[in-house]
């Protein structure tokens, strides 16, 4: 078990020990799941109170904060805490292990980083380049042409398909598929006539993409997803999507495709944007959110379709004097059409 004095993380967070007591830490927690041992954090003064009712055996608390309890006083204690947090990872040499695995396909032609990692039963196909310290772990698989960067991380059963291009820092969860066909189909007498999918993925530096996600291919040219933007498990990019940086999708979010999502976008949980839509800089759709027209830089939005968060939480509030109004409604209506003496 990993343990730590808590005068040395705070050497380690670079923040202020604060307390007489230096009690041993060998977990993290929440305030309410925190037991003795555990170091915990605050973010508000208003949270301070809470500490009583906690079993944390130490705190990280905010640059204007007091407590009883032994604590680290950081610029940032949510930011300290996630510091905190690498500590307990498991380390990559054990997830990833050194070298190329014996049962690992690799075509002749592939360039290979010597500082990368290949895991067991991984296909690296013709043409494909992994960049130093770049790791696959089992059941990976990389078709013709596919480019990464250096020190991406692509865990098990990933299937990046061929010519798409990867940046350094990439991590794919399990099961994501990048590059698969953009859902391109052309109505004709005899059918649904499949409409070739030739272009690519480009996932630039940083982007992290959780498990069974699928990123469609462009039907030419590209479908990008820019530097440090975040993609949730569970999440659909169409074809010719383009995602700018910094930006995050929730869970179960989709985005159909040649739509363009600018910087620092926040897509909630179950959102759906249609196809051919713009969403500008900074904008926020609310969860399970409808958009069907372009969104403003920095608007937020919310309801299906969605309209502005304020006027929809107007017409909500609304809703809920409904009932009352219609009962005055047909009183009045009653009156109106009483006969007259």
């Amino acid at each position: 078990m990993q343990s730590w004095k808590l005068s040395e993380i705070a050497k380690l967070l670079g923040g202020q020990f604060v307390g007489s007591d230096d009690p041993v830490i060998t977990g993290a927690a929440g305030l309410d799941e925190a037991v003795a041992g555990d170091l915990t954090f605050v973010t508000t003064v208003q949270l301070l109170a809470q500490l009583k009712n906690s079993g944390a055996s130490a705190v990280l608390i905010g640059p204007d904060m007091e407590t009883q309890v032994p604590a680290v006083r950081l610029g940032n204690p949510y930011d300290g805490f996630a510091d905190f947090l690498a500590l307990f990872q498991t380390p990559l040499d054990r997830v990833f292990p050194a070298g190329v695995h014996t049962t690992a396909v690799i075509d002749p032609t592939a360039d290979v980083s010597a500082a990368a990692c290949i895991g067991p039963h991984c296909v690296v196909g013709p043409g494909c380049v992994v960049g130093a310290g770049s790791r696959l772990e089992s059941h990976v698989t990389l078709g013709p042409d596919v480019c990464l960067g250096e020190d991406c991380l692509i865990y098990a059963q990933v299937a990046i398909r061929e010519g798409c291009q990867l940046g350094n820092r990439v991590i794919l969860h399990s099961g994501t598929c990048v590059g698969s066909d953009g859902f391109g189909f052309l109505p004709s007498k005899q059918g649904l006539k499949k409409i070739p999918q030739v272009g690519i993925v480009v996932l630039e530096d940083d982007v992290e993409i959780g498990s069974n996600s699928c990123i469609d291919r462009a039907t030419t040219g590209r479908t990008v997803i820019g530097q440090g933007s975040k993609i949730d498990n569970l999440v659909q990019v169409g074809h010719n999507v383009k995602i700018g940086c910094h930006t995050v999708l929730c869970g179960q979010s989709g985005v159909a495709g040649s739509t363009t999502i600018g910087n620092g976008v926040a897509v909630g949980g179950c959102a759906s944007v249609g196809d051919h839509i713009k969403v500008g800089d900074g904008a926020q759709i609310a969860g399970k959110a409808g958009i069907i027209s372009d969104v403003g830089p920095g608007e937020t939005l919310f309801g299906t379709p969605a309209i502005d968060i304020k006027e929809s939480f107007r017409l909500f509030a609304s809703l809920r004097k409904l009932p009352e109004l219609l009962r005055r409604v047909r009183k009045l209506e009653e009156i109106q059409n009483k006969p007259v003496d």
